[in-house]
């Protein structure tokens, strides 16, 4: 049974049956036959038809659809990434080599002692490591945030500190001006000592703020993977674990 229309030339839409047995879309045939037409001749047998003998089709609408279904899981099978020896469907996955693979394959491998397995099952065990994993990271992160905010406050801290240090020495050297040579010393000392601090906690904070996005990216990256399917979810996840692995130690 056809299931294209002759005048469109796509998958019949609300198929009808004229009076010859042909059929069309109810829109190409209604244009065909415009008003006004005496002669209203079959577009593909050329055979004269009554016009008002135009029948809704049901039972060919149902194996249109049902074509189109067939159609879309051919092109759907024939997206489907086959393996590079056999050009078969990857549906196992070797641990030793991290790799996805067809059936023949897999019985290679498996005669060599790897461990080979579904593809499906690989995919679900590396995706809830890999969200074990986010989890650990996502606590280290929540740390380095809190370090971060309690770090932010150490400048304002460390300013007033010295301001009263600095009043304190101020206040030792009032009834001593012989001194004065000594407190200018201390007073210098007391401000070098400051800029020292602030630098050594703008550097803490820069490498920080670093740690901070490398965990970030990593978390990030961790849920795009388990949001991958099948063999895309497997590639380099071995590598994104051990770096979570090194991030999170």
């Amino acid at each position: 049974m056809d299931t294209t229309c002759s005048i469109c030339l796509e998958y019949l839409m609300d198929p009808v049956t004229i009076s010859c047995g042909h059929s069309f879309c109810r829109a190409c045939i209604s244009h065909c036959w415009e008003p006004g037409t005496q002669d209203h001749l079959c577009p593909v047998c050329r055979k004269l038809c009554a016009q008002h003998v135009v029948v809704p089709n049901r039972q060919l609408a149902s194996v249109v659809e049902i074509t189109k279904q067939l159609h879309s899981g051919k092109c759907e099978v024939k997206d489907e990434p086959l393996c590079p020896r056999p050009h078969e469907g990857l549906h196992f996955f070797c641990k030793e080599d991290q790799e996805a693979m067809c059936l023949v394959c897999a019985v290679s491998h498996g005669n060599r002692g790897h461990s080979v397995g579904p593809l499906e099952d690989a995919v679900k065990e590396y995706k809830s490591k890999l969200q074990d994993c986010q989890l650990q990271l996502d606590v280290k992160l929540q740390k380095v945030n809190n370090y971060i905010s309690a770090k932010e406050k150490r400048p304002r801290e460390l300013r007033e500190l010295v301001k009263s240090c600095h009043q304190h020495i101020v206040s030792e050297f009032e009834e001593l001006p012989l001194l004065e040579e000594e407190k200018e010393m201390q007073l210098w000392r007391l401000k070098a000592e400051e800029e020292e601090n602030l630098e050594k906690l703008k550097d803490h904070m820069a490498l920080l703020s670093e740690k901070r996005l490398s965990l970030s990216k990593l978390i990030t990256d961790m849920e795009e993977k388990c949001l991958e399917l099948g063999p895309d979810m497997l590639k380099n996840v071995r590598s994104i674990m051990q770096r979570g692995h090194d991030s999170g130690s």
